[in-house]
């Protein structure tokens, strides 16, 4: 039962951003008053297990494990290992290898924060063009199932003839619509599963365009903000490379060994960024850090155009999220449109059927 209950609080804390940088502010605050980490840790146990009365909360557990290892001789990074998300786990480990361990909480809410922002604008350039392909179909089901299904056993061939391209989109939704809209999400399933796996020349290509352009920018972002982070915690730029690179996926790893390599024959951030042609993370980006990384305060630099480029990208997401939104609703609008100008025509053709065949009757 005490394994269970570690492993829950494990995961609470993993998952639950909000409760961890509540520690991370507490920690840090402690020590930028040069207060000794173990004395930090034992404070915080206490405060969050109300003295002891309440141990099995997670912060709770989480303290105690890390005061215990800390007073075995362990690093907080290595005590924290299972507890924090690996991303902010190497940043603490970098922080203890500068010795600037506080900076380092700093910089991940600092970062954390950021990548929030950028994950939010993302989701909402997403959302809206699945929104509208689902608000599509159910428009199309709505005429081809519940209308037009109907009219087919009640109506002429004239009646149907009239109304044109709307019965062929009918019978194309009756025998092809479920398996339509599983193929679309399948490809949409394998887009997403592969997006942190492929690499290569093409994929270089289609990082231009959506969807695969999200993820660059997504993860082009986390990657400015970890380095700026990184040199700003006096971390050199080969072992802050390194660092970033045991954490990534195999596509950010890619353009991050090109890097690393270019830095080790003597290239700055940005000419080893720009060496490998990946665009990454953004090529306007690239050129700026060329020309800005040679200055002493590389972190700070980094850090303002990282926080600039995040704010551009931002804003270059929702627009194209309002692109989609608009040409989504003008999309639907005109199906709508469409598919009531066809059903008006078929009124009109059933009721002259109606009429010539009532003055055939009246004149016999």
């Amino acid at each position: 039962m005490a394994d269970l209950g570690r492993r829950m609080a494990q995961w609470t804390l993993r998952n639950n951003r909000r409760r961890r940088w509540r520690i991370y502010r507490k920690l840090q605050g402690m020590l930028n008053m040069n207060e000794a980490l173990s004395r930090s840790l034992e404070r915080l146990w206490y405060n969050y297990s109300e003295m002891g009365k309440k141990p099995d909360r997670a912060e709770a557990i989480a303290l105690q494990e890390w005061l215990s290892r800390d007073r075995a001789g362990d690093s907080l990074s290595d005590a924290m290992s299972g507890w924090v998300p690996v991303a902010e786990l190497y940043m603490i480990r970098s922080g203890e290898e500068s010795g600037t361990v506080s900076k380092s909480f700093s910089a991940i809410m600092s970062i954390g924060e950021q990548a929030r922002k950028m994950k939010e604008a993302i989701i909402y350039a997403v959302s809206y063009p699945f929104f509208m392909l689902l608000l599509l179909s159910a428009v199309l089901f709505m005429f081809g199932y519940v209308l037009i299904d109907k009219m087919k056993t009640l109506a002429s061939k004239a009646v149907l003839e009239s109304m044109g391209g709307l019965v062929m989109v009918s019978d194309y939704i009756h025998n092809y619509g479920i398996w339509t809209l599983l193929g679309l999400f399948a490809i949409m399933a394998v887009i997403a599963s592969t997006l942190p796996h492929w690499r290569g020349s093409l994929r270089v290509k289609l990082d231009k365009f959506p969807p695969w352009s999200w993820y660059r920018v997504w993860q082009g972002s986390a990657f400015l903000l970890g380095i700026s982070s990184l040199l700003g915690a006096q971390v050199p730029l080969k072992r802050a490379l390194e660092i970033l690179e045991e954490e990534a996926t195999p596509w950010l790893q890619e353009r991050l060994s090109t890097a690393r390599q270019e830095v080790l024959r003597g290239r700055n951030l940005g000419e080893a960024l720009r060496a490998g042609n990946f665009g990454f993370p953004d090529p306007m980006v690239a050129l700026d850090l060329e020309i800005l990384s040679e200055r002493g305060d590389v972190g700070t630099v980094i850090e303002q155009i990282t926080h600039e480029w995040i704010e551009e990208q931002v804003i270059e997401l929702q627009n194209q999220a309002n692109v989609a939104r608009f040409g989504g609703m003008v999309l639907v609008a005109g199906v709508i449109v469409w598919a009531m100008l066809s059903i008006m025509h078929a009124t009109v053709v059933l009721s002259t059927t109606q009429s010539q065949g009532g003055g055939m009757g009246g004149g016999g």
